[in-house]
């Protein structure tokens, strides 16, 4: 008589630049995390940019992409390297993390990642820093694009199709949403669990008064440090 097949989780989020604490802890609560790469590109969501925290407040970091059509999906997106941007992040990191405790290390990492794909995928860029954060501070889940598994539907029922290519046998979701999922029923329909996660976000050291939430990841690297970052995403 054979074994039935472990549980498997799996989590799937639009690729991000410099995404936040809470990503990474969706990805420690999966056994496969899926880049939701082979959706529409939205201009001015998170796909390409994030804050970093300045001595005057949040700055916005933008990744310039090439012009495309209206419906072109993530993974088709080009960086647009006809401006200097990686320099302009970089110096921006520079001067507001300069003084920080873990600046040499975390400045150390982000460099080496900025110089990844010159005119290249925008989410070649961005699925390939988030993986590599997330190895470095030990998440061992398997990490696949969407775009690799040819699955069909819209929605809650692309979703669905995304974890049975991967063959997950629960899905894991943040929060945010579940009123869409409850209100489309396809996981339920399908008899596939849905574990809805809140990210917990704890306070770290950021040189001020007042604690700022929902930075990109390098603040709290910059802040904290690598044994830091770890600790913080496993809160």
């Amino acid at each position: 008589m054979s074994q039935a097949s472990p549980p498997r989780t799996a989590a799937i989020m639009q690729p991000t630049y410099l995404p936040y604490l809470g990503y990474f802890q969706l990805m420690a609560a999966s056994d496969v995390f899926v880049f939701l790469d082979d959706v529409q590109f939205a201009r001015r969501s998170w796909q390409s940019r994030n804050r970093i925290l300045t001595a005057q407040g949040e700055l916005m970091l933008t990744v310039p992409v090439r012009k495309h059509d209206r419906d072109t999906p993530i993974h088709a997106i080009r960086i647009d390297d006809g401006q200097p941007w990686r320099d302009k992040h970089l110096a921006a990191m520079r001067h507001a993390y300069g003084k920080r405790p873990f600046f040499v290390e975390g400045f150390a990492f982000v460099s080496e990642q900025l110089a990844r794909e010159p005119d290249g995928a925008l989410a070649d860029l961005t699925c390939g820093m988030a993986q590599t954060a997330a190895e470095r501070i030990g998440i061992n889940t398997q990490f696949v694009r969407a775009s690799g598994l040819a699955a069909t539907g819209v929605r809650s029922e692309h979703l669905l199709a995304i974890c049975r290519a991967v063959e997950a046998t629960e899905y894991v979701s943040p929060t945010g949403s579940a009123d869409y999922m409850e209100e489309d029923g396809v996981f339920a329909a399908a008899g596939l669990p849905v574990r809805f996660k809140a990210c917990a976000l704890s306070e770290y050291p950021q040189g001020r008064p007042e604690f700022t939430p929902y930075m990109g990841f390098v603040d709290a690297l910059m802040n904290v440090g690598w044994d830091g970052l770890k600790a913080l995403v496993a809160a």
